[in-house]
C-alpha cells in the first residue's frame, strides 16, 4: 500500500456545526475541521481541529474501543478523569484512555472565547459521530437520541462523580 501525504488548508476539510445552546449536550465544540483520516497503520488516526467556546464540552464519558489525545492550541482545557480535574493551557498535550471516564471542558478562550484544540484519536473510528451529532442535534434530537448515537460509536455516557482532586 502506497502512502501519501495529505495537506488540509485552514478552513478546508469537512466541518461540522453543532448549535450547543438548544441541548445540554455542547458537543466538543461549536466548530469543528474534520482533516481527512491519515491512516497510519491497521487501525488509523482520525485528527480533527476544534474551536471549543468557553463553558463547552460533552458530558461524561468513555469508549473503550479507542483513545484521545488532545493538543491544546489557545486558550485552556480542563480535563475531569474519573475525580480528578488536570487543567491543560495552549502547548499541553494529554492523552486520554478510552476505557477511562473523562469529559473535556473549556474553562479559557483566546480573545474570541473559543479554546483552539486538535483532538486525534486512534484507532480512527468516530469521525463520522460529529456530522451525525450535529445532524441529531439540529432535528430537536434530545439526550435519548444522543445517548443512541454515542453508543452505534461505543460512546458510554456515565455518571459524573464528585470531584476530589484538582491538580
Amino acid at each position: 500500500m502506497a502512502r501519501t501525504v495529505t495537506i488540509t488548508r485552514c478552513g478546508t476539510g469537512i466541518r461540522h456545526a453543532h448549535a450547543g445552546g438548544a441541548s445540554s449536550f455542547t458537543a466538543l465544540s461549536a466548530d469543528q475541521n474534520q482533516i481527512p483520516e491519515a491512516r497510519c497503520g491497521e487501525g488509523g488516526v482520525a485528527v480533527q481541529f476544534a474551536e471549543m467556546p468557553e463553558g463547552s464540552g460533552p458530558p461524561f464519558h468513555k469508549h473503550p474501543a479507542f483513545d484521545e489525545v488532545f493538543i491544546i492550541l489557545e486558550g485552556a482545557v480542563e480535563f475531569q478523569v474519573i475525580d480528578e480535574v488536570h487543567t491543560a493551557r495552549a502547548g499541553d498535550l494529554v492523552h486520554v484512555p478510552g476505557e477511562v471516564p473523562h469529559a473535556p471542558r473549556c474553562v479559557e478562550g483566546n480573545s474570541a472565547g473559543v479554546a483552539r484544540i486538535i483532538m486525534l484519536v486512534t484507532p480512527a473510528r468516530y469521525e463520522d459521530f460529529f456530522h451525525e451529532l450535529g445532524e441529531v442535534i439540529a432535528s430537536g434530537g434530545g439526550q435519548r437520541e444522543i445517548a443512541n448515537l454515542g453508543a452505534e460509536y461505543g460512546i458510554e455516557f456515565v455518571e459524573r462523580p464528585e470531584i476530589r482532586v484538582r491538580h
